[in-house]
C-alpha cells in the first residue's frame, strides 16, 4: 500500500509540472506540429529530419513532393512559391489542420537561375536592372510567404510562431556592398514583414502568438559553401531548441541570429 501511495504521489507531481508550464511555450513535443517550407535540402531538409526525430508531426513542402525524405510524422505537399495555384491548393489542403510552427525556409536565390543569361546581373546591378526580376525575388522569398501565413491563419494555434528564415544579407544597417537588389532587398522585406506581423499578434489579446525573422548564420549549404562555420543540422537543432525552451516566444518582433544574439535591422 506504501509503494502504491508513493507511486500516486509521484504521478501527480508529475503532472501539476505539465500544467504548470509557461505560456507561449512550446516546452515539448508532444502533439505539437510544424509546417516547413523547402524542406527537400539544405537547412530545409536539416529542419525535417531534427523535428521528425523530436517527435513533432512535420508538414513539409517542396516544388516536387517527392524530393522530401521520407520520415516518421512527416507529410510532404508540393509547394512552388511562383504559383499562386499551388499556394491556394495548400491552404486548403490544410484546412482544419492545427499548425504550432510555421517556418518559411523556402527561398529564391537569382544567382541559381544559370539557365537564364544576364538574369543575376539583372537583380544586382542598376546597369542592368530589370524591374521584373527584381520583383520576383521580392514575390517568392516575402509578398507569397506573407500571404500564405495568411491563408494559415486560421489553423495557427493560440500561441503559434511564424520564423522568416532571413539572412544577413537583409539587414540594412550592416549593409557594406553595392546592389544585389534581388535577394538582398528581398530578405530586407520579409524582415519588415516579420516586424510588422509581430505587432498585429502583440494588439491581439487573444492570442500570445510571434513572428521572428531569423538569421541562420553561415551554413555549409550550396550557396553558403563548404567552409562555413556551421552545418545545417547544427543550425535546425539550435532552432527547434528556441522554440521548445520559449526563447521565441519572448522575443517577438525580433531579427535575430541563431546564437541568441539580436540582429541588427
Amino acid at each position: 500500500k506504501n509503494s502504491f501511495f508513493i507511486l500516486l504521489c509521484l504521478r501527480l507531481i508529475q503532472v501539476g509540472a505539465a500544467n504548470s508550464q509557461s505560456k507561449g511555450s512550446c516546452t515539448t513535443s508532444m502533439g505539437k506540429s510544424v509546417l516547413i517550407t523547402g524542406g527537400n535540402r539544405g537547412l530545409g531538409k536539416a529542419l525535417v529530419e531534427t523535428f521528425s526525430k523530436a517527435g513533432w508531426t512535420v508538414l513539409a513542402t517542396a516544388r516536387r513532393a517527392e524530393s522530401i525524405a521520407e520520415l516518421d510524422n512527416v507529410t510532404r505537399y508540393q509547394l512552388d512559391l511562383s504559383q499562386q495555384t499551388q499556394i491556394d491548393a495548400l491552404a486548403d489542403h490544410l484546412k482544419d489542420t492545427p499548425i504550432d510552427v510555421i517556418i518559411h525556409n523556402a527561398g529564391f536565390n537569382p544567382k541559381d537561375q544559370k539557365d537564364k543569361p544576364g538574369y543575376f546581373e539583372s537583380t544586382f546591378y542598376v546597369k542592368d536592372f530589370v524591374a521584373t526580376n527584381v520583383a520576383e525575388s521580392m514575390m517568392i522569398n516575402a509578398l507569397y510567404p506573407m500571404e500564405l501565413t495568411g491563408k494559415l491563419l486560421s489553423n495557427l494555434s493560440k500561441d503559434g510562431i511564424v520564423i522568416a528564415i532571413s539572412s544577413w544579407l537583409g539587414s540594412i544597417g550592416k549593409k557594406n556592398f553595392a546592389g544585389h537588389y534581388g535577394y538582398a532587398g528581398s530578405k530586407a522585406l520579409m524582415n519588415m514583414c516579420m516586424k510588422g506581423l509581430s505587432l498585429e499578434f502583440a494588439k491581439d489579446e487573444t492570442t500570445q502568438r510571434t513572428a521572428i525573422a531569423l538569421n541562420p548564420g553561415w551554413m555549409k549549404t550550396d550557396m553558403g559553401g563548404q567552409n562555413a562555420e556551421l552545418t545545417p543540422e547544427e543550425v535546425a537543432s539550435r532552432i527547434l531548441g528556441m522554440i521548445e525552451d520559449g526563447f521565441f516566444a519572448e522575443n517577438n518582433g525580433k531579427f535575430l541570429n541563431t546564437d541568441r544574439t539580436e540582429h541588427e535591422w
